[in-house]
This record gives structure tokens, C-alpha cells and sequence, in this order.
């Protein structure tokens, strides 16, 4: 019988062995006494690499994009508590100044609101041109910790950028004039509106504005006055891209073709044999056969006898002229006849290929936001008198323009008169609304107030007055 005998020697040497194979940074660690002797062993273990944490995106519900804003089709403010009815009575009361009111209710108007960025540059362009001062308050900003000491009302005035000078008190106040002025004047060209869509956001915000107003009663001695408003941003909202279509679309391929044979700016840049081919416009140049035949079918279609008669003579003798109607920037329109039936089927035989026409009628106009003559008051009146006496103008117009036209319409453009009994015009520069009101207003968008040069802090850059900027 045998036995094996292991020493203790070998067995440390054995486990000194696989300690040293091991890499230097993974060795255990042995801590020692003051004699040698073995205290404790400490593994090295690697350290674990963190995962980042994938940062999840948060649903729009949490993010507050399906919030109301305010401006939704069905949308209506609350029912106020009891509470709440008696602080605005406080708050609207008709013995507190109106620009106190209307500051207080355009503060509470946009904290009830959502006003996104479309929104809020024609809200904010709208108070300026009211009167109202949007500009940004220097210096003036507020931290979270000076907001807890405040309570909802010195919130919402610190937050304010909407102020009325206290020396504009003594103006008058008109919300329809203001309107009006606004929608038909500033916003069509400052905006530039492509889209239907873009239109009625417009007059949407300025009408949901207006109704705030009258919900919550805090101008009760302009009451039918903001109703007057409300009307006029429904009619704007109708009016403003029926404009800008018969703007981009105008004048129609008759007045183009009466244009280019008789005189006006067709005329002007007529070129025999153009071959030049525009891929990004839609410009018609019409060669001299076109534009004859396009007139001859609207004159046999749609004029009366005599205007046939006197053309037909006229053009043999070769005698045919045309006179620009001088002192009017453009017409207004008065009535629309449709292409009749026996003008449709009239077409419909002899010219397939050209729209049918109808009648546009209209009166002189000029636009009041253009500097008037300089005459005297003798010659004013005589002028006056002279424009008033005018006969109505008479149009061929293609039905399709004709969608866009309506009583009231004030279209900007030269009025050719032909010798032979009807008249045309050319280029469109711009279309107005039948409610188109010009105010000094829009004058005082971008003022500063001036200041004083020839003191001795003229050159103090510190002193510039920034605090009445209107835009």
C-alpha cells in the first residue's frame, strides 16, 4: 500500500506560478502585515463600461402639440365662475380709461391663447399697427426665483410686450377703420399671402381676437363697433385671394391680344416672330393673327350691333385707335354679366379653342393711397367733375376671370379706350377689396422716436431712445 504525499511548499509554488502568468493590471493584490504575514487578498475585477441611455423622444401629448389653441373651427371659451365674472367687472369697468382695459385684455387674450408663429406675426403686426407698442423691452427681463415672489397678475404684466403709449389716450378709437386698413392694406403686401389657407388664419386670429372682446365685455361702449369688425374680417377673408388670384391670373388673353394690337404694355414689348420660350412663367405672347382672331370672336359673341358696325368700318379704313384714359389709377367694379348661353354656344362653334367671355363693368378710380394732384381748389372741383361724368367703362373679360371679380373691386391698371365704342386694359399691378381703407397708421410702423442731437450727450450711445419702436 502506497500514499502520496503533497507538501504545502508545492502548493504555494503552484498558485505563485498561475499568479504570475497572469497579466500585471489583473494580478490579485495581497495585503501584508507588519511581519510578512498575509492579510488579505483583493481580486481585480474589470469595471463595467456604462450604457448610455437612450433618451425616448416624447409624445406630442406630453410635449403639448395637441393642445387647443385656441383657434380651432368648434372651439369657445369656458363658462366663467362667479369668482371670475366679478374680477373682470372690476377689471372691465367702463370708469377705468380704455387703454388700461385694452391692455388688460390683450395680456389675459394671449395667456388664453396659443399663439403660434404664423399667429403671432400677424397678431403682433395688427397691434402695431393699432397703435399698440410691440417692441422688445430692453433690460426689463425676469428671473425664476423674482417670479416666485409674484402673483399672477405681476406675471403676466412683466411678461407683457404689448404697451399703449398713455399719450395716445386722446386718439380716436375705431376697431372697424383699423381693421379694414389692416387686412386690406398692410397685410396683403407685407405677408404676401400664396395660399386661401394662409388668408384665414389671418383674419381668423384678428376675428377670434374681436369675439374675446366682446365674450368677455371689456370695451361695452365699442360693442357694436367690434361686431362692425368681425363683419369686415368675413368680408376680407372672401375678397383677399380672390384678389391675388385675378392679380396673377389678369388681365385674360382678350385684353392681352386688344393690348398687343392697339396700343398699352403688350404693345410696347411686342416682338414679330418671338420665339423665346419662358419654362417658369406663363406668359402668352400672342403674334398679331392670334390676337386679331381672339378680338373678332369676342366682338362677333359678345358686342352689340353698333360696337360690331363701327369696329368692322373703323378697321377697313384702317383707323383704329386707341387712348389711354389719363388721371385714374385703375376701375372699379360695378357689374358682372356672365357669358350668356348664345355667347357659349357661339364659342362653342366657331372658336373651340378660346374661353368664352363676358362683361365686367366698371367706374374710374383712384387710389386714395397714392399722393393726390397738386391742383388748386378751382381745378380740384373741376376734376372732380370731370371724373364723375365719365361713362362706365365696358369690359370682355374670360369667365374664368370673371370667377374672381365682384362688385366693389378695385383693380389697379392703365383703361385703354377704343374709338370704336368699348374699352380694355393691360397689365394688373394690384387688386383691392370693395372694403379697401388707407390710414396714416401704417406710416408709424417702424418709427422711433427722435432724439435730441445737439445736446451734450448727443454722442452717448447709452441715451438712445429705443423704448417707442411701433414694429
Amino acid at each position: 500500500m502506497s500514499c502520496a504525499v503533497v507538501s504545502t511548499q508545492s502548493v504555494q509554488n503552484d498558485q505563485l506560478d498561475a499568479e504570475t502568468s497572469l497579466p500585471a493590471d489583473t494580478r490579485p493584490l495581497t495585503v501584508t502585515g507588519e511581519n510578512g504575514d498575509k492579510l488579505a487578498e483583493v481580486e481585480w475585477v474589470e469595471p463595467q463600461k456604462k450604457k448610455k441611455k437612450k433618451t425616448k423622444k416624447k409624445p406630442k401629448s406630453k410635449r403639448g402639440l395637441n393642445k387647443p389653441t385656441g383657434f380651432e373651427e368648434y372651439y369657445v371659451d369656458a363658462p366663467i365662475t362667479p369668482e371670475e365674472f366679478e374680477k373682470e367687472r372690476k377689471l372691465y369697468d367702463v370708469s377705468r380709461p380704455i387703454v388700461h382695459r385694452m391692455e388688460d385684455a390683450i395680456l389675459r387674450y394671449q395667456q388664453s391663447r396659443r399663439l403660434l408663429n404664423e399667429r403671432h406675426a400677424v397678431f403682433m403686426k395688427y397691434l402695431a399697427y393699432g397703435g399698440v407698442n410691440t417692441s422688445q423691452k430692453m433690460f426689463q427681463g425676469i428671473e425664476d426665483r423674482d417670479m416666485k415672489e409674484m402673483d399672477t397678475e405681476d406675471i403676466l404684466a412683466a411678461r407683457s410686450q404689448a404697451t399703449i403709449d398713455r399719450k395716445n389716450s386722446h386718439l380716436k378709437i375705431d376697431f372697424d377703420a383699423v381693421v379694414k386698413g389692416f387686412l386690406t392694406s398692410v397685410f396683403p403686401f407685407f405677408f404676401n399671402p400664396e395660399s386661401e389657407a394662409e388668408v384665414k388664419l389671418a383674419t381668423d386670429t384678428i376675428r377670434n381676437f374681436l369675439s374675446y372682446l366682446l365674450y368677455h365685455d371689456a370695451c361695452p361702449e365699442y360693442k357694436q363697433n367690434i361686431d362692425s369688425a368681425r363683419g369686415s374680417c368675413d368680408i376680407a377673408a372672401k375678397e383677399i385671394w380672390k384678389n391675388a388670384q385675378f392679380t396673377a391670373q389678369g388681365p385674360g388673353h382678350l385684353n392681352i391680344a386688344a393690348s398687343t394690337l392697339f396700343g398699352g404694355f403688350f404693345y410696347d414689348n411686342y416682338v414679330e416672330d418671338n420665339q423665346w420660350e419662358n419654362k417658369k412663367g406663363e406668359s402668352v405672347f400672342m403674334t398679331i393673327e392670334v390676337a386679331s382672331k381672339v378680338v373678332k370672336c369676342a366682338l362677333a359673341g359678345a358686342a352689340s350691333y353698333m360696337q360690331v358696325k363701327c369696329y368692322d368700318e373703323l378697321a377697313n379704313a384702317e383707323s383704329l385707335e386707341a387712348v389711354c384714359v389719363e388721371d385714374i389709377h385703375g376701375f372699379e367694379v360695378t357689374r358682372i354679366h356672365p357669358p350668356s348661353a348664345r355667347v357659349r354656344e357661339f364659342y362653342k362653334e366657331h372658336a373651340p379653342d378660346l374661353y368664352p367671355v363676358g362683361k365686367v363693368y366698371g367706374k374710374a378710380y383712384r387710389d386714395p393711397g397714392k399722393p393726390k394732384y397738386d391742383l388748386g381748389p378751382k381745378e380740384s372741383l373741376e376734376w372732380e367733375q370731370y371724373i364723375a361724368s365719365m361713362e362706365e367703362f365696358e369690359f370682355f373679360v374670360e369667365e374664368h376671370l370673371l370667377e374672381h371679380c365682384y362688385p366693389g373691386m378695385k383693380v389697379m391698371t392703365n383703361v385703354w379706350e377704343l374709338n370704336c365704342g368699348f374699352h380694355f386694359f393691360d397689365e394688373v399691378f394690384s387688386s383691392y377689396c370693395s372694403i379697401y381703407t388707407v390710414l396714416a397708421n401704417d406710416l408709424m410702423l417702424g418709427w422711433k422716436k427722435p432724439r435730441d442731437l445737439t445736446g451734450d450727450d448727443a454722442d452717448d450711445s447709452s441715451e438712445e431712445g429705443v423704448g417707442d419702436e411701433v414694429s
